[in-house]
């Protein structure tokens, strides 16, 4: 099962965000691979030198394992791991934090390596089904039947000037209620260039009443999977139930262009959104994976930051 965030161009597209360099790394053997990308960020600088920790870029993705044979596995990610640690160690890497794919299910084939535990729930609908009827909780259907009562139309097209200047404007009451700031900041210049680096896997659906946009979303098509990645609405339409009736015509579209699933990500648990996304259907749990290559180094930059969350990785991040 085949994300987004399987191709090259989503890392390149986060490394502005996490202010760091994308790099993915490949290990081959007899046809196999193991296919690793992450970000290369500044840690911090010991006696005049310079470290970095890794991070997989937003979204959940690898490292994953491509043409395997599950009786050898165990031994090609120890060769991995053998490799990635002298890469480790020539680039001066101290730590990784890794977001293992949830629909691939590979982060149990590097136990021996990382630290692994459950970390959060992707809200997903099965497209192969009908989801209408089978998925979505009885509460969600009376929603996107009050919304077409509501005379609330959708449509789906490509990006261009208009429709990415009226997603902007909605944004821009997101980013006012919720004090959105550092990774979920928007703006024109970002996405432009997000638009062009997707231009043909990317696609604007738009919740209009009387023709007006109230509801809008940002949404990937993976070779498997449709991502919705941004989303935005007008706070004085909240009661027409626009987007329950934008996400599952969006999802019609998704099933219709052959896609398994429609993700619409996570959420805080026990949040009004994480409530609501519970309706779509089904959960699947992600894990992370962490490690520290040198703990040394990992300690003095700790002890630097005057970290002392232990619950947050790296410790010497958690102030920033």
């Amino acid at each position: 099962m085949r994300s987004i965030y399987m191709d090259s161009r989503w890392g390149n597209l986060q490394q502005e965000k996490e202010n760091g360099e994308a790099i993915t790394y490949t290990f081959k053997k007899n046809g196999t691979k193991i296919i690793y990308p992450f970000i290369k960020r500044e840690a911090g600088i010991v006696d005049q030198n310079k470290y970095f920790d890794l991070v997989t870029p937003r979204g959940v993705c690898g490292p994953w394992i491509e043409d395997f044979d599950e009786k050898n596995v165990k031994e090609l990610v120890s060769e991995f791991n053998d490799e990635f640690s002298h890469f480790c160690t020539k680039e001066n890497i101290i730590a990784e934090f890794i977001q293992f794919s949830p629909w691939l299910n590979h982060s149990s084939f590097f136990n021996s390596i990382y630290q692994i535990r459950p970390y959060g729930i992707r809200y997903c609908t099965d497209l192969t089904i009908d989801f209408f009827n089978n998925e979505y909780s009885s509460k969600l259907r009376n929603a996107i039947r009050k919304a077409e009562k509501n005379g609330v139309q959708i449509i789906i097209e490509n990006p261009n000037k208009d429709v990415i200047g009226d997603f902007l404007k909605l944004y821009s009451f997101i980013e006012s209620k919720y004090k959105v700031s550092g990774y979920y900041t928007l703006n024109e210049s970002y996405l432009n260039y997000f638009v062009h680096a997707f231009s043909d896997k990317i696609v604007f659906a738009s919740a209009m009443y009387e023709g007006k946009v109230i509801s809008s979303t940002i949404n990937l098509l993976g070779e498997d999977i449709a991502h919705g990645i941004y989303a935005a609405h007008h706070p004085e339409y909240t009661s027409f139930q626009a987007n329950s009736l934008l996400i599952y015509k969006l999802s019609l579209y998704a099933a219709e262009k052959g896609l398994k699933i429609f993700d619409l990500g996570g959420a805080k648990m026990d949040s009004p959104l994480e409530k609501y996304k519970r309706n779509y259907g089904k959960q699947y749990q992600y894990k992370v994976g962490t490690i520290i290559r040198n703990h040394e180094i990992y300690n003095i930059l700790v002890e630097q930051a005057g970290g002392n969350n232990k619950e947050y990785f790296p410790q010497y991040r958690s102030g920033s």
